[in-house]
């Protein structure tokens, strides 16, 4: 569950219910786990001086909402690169509040015991009470994944002479990423681009080794 991103997905369908007020559920969210990224990745990420976390995001967007869990480069600096171990942490932007952080253990033995006892309390006060909540069984719009835009971290196999003209063809401009030890393969990163125009690009290059997002 932690390593294919589903116990993610599971928490963003509870919280998007909540934050949008609407009904969401597992089935909406899409999910991409951490089975792909390998110590390479994390070697590229440490070069651009990032850390690579999985996220959860719901994000409001013009045609609907968009449900994602993936694994993507966070910057250094960025408060959920100090996310680390059983801790979680929940990152909200508002359009008044600006950036909010809530952060604490999501798993273990007295954390989880916390959690439930809290909810057997909360039902026993409410016994024969009708306790409202703060969603709809309307079910949520969501929106189209593939208008998603962002800035996509990329490797791909040969060297940096053979392939760049070919990268660029696919994506335009890129920022080429080099790490000492790593042989017949580098990284590069793309301008912001939507999901369809990064799959479209893809397609037309050989030796794509992994893609990775970036955030931040």
């Amino acid at each position: 569950n932690d390593v294919c991103g589903y116990d993610a997905a599971r928490k963003l369908a509870i919280l998007a219910s909540i934050g949008f007020r609407a009904n969401v559920t597992f089935d909406d969210v899409l999910v991409e786990g951490i089975e792909k990224i390998s110590q390479k990745d994390i070697q590229y990420a440490s070069e651009m001086n990032y850390t690579i976390k999985l996220l959860a995001v719901a994000m409001r967007q013009e045609n609907g909402i968009a449900l994602n869990v993936y694994p993507a480069f966070v910057p250094r600096s960025h408060p959920l690169a100090s996310v680390k171990g059983s801790y979680n942490a929940i990152y909200v932007t508002g359009n008044i509040v600006e950036d909010v952080m809530f952060y604490g253990r999501g798993a273990g033995s007295l954390p989880t015991a916390s959690a439930v006892v809290s909810d057997i309390v909360d039902c026993a006060k409410h016994m024969g009470k009708n306790v409202m909540t703060v969603w709809s069984s309307t079910k949520l719009e969501l929106g189209d994944i593939s208008d998603f835009k962002r800035k996509f971290f990329v490797r791909v196999s040969g060297t940096v002479n053979d392939k760049l003209t070919e990268v660029k063809n696919a994506f335009g401009n890129v920022d080429v990423v080099m790490v000492d030890g790593l042989d017949n393969e580098f990284g590069f990163v793309t301008e912001v681009m939507s999901e369809k125009a990064f799959a479209d690009a893809e397609s037309k290059v050989e030796g794509v080794l992994n893609r990775i997002r970036i955030e931040g």
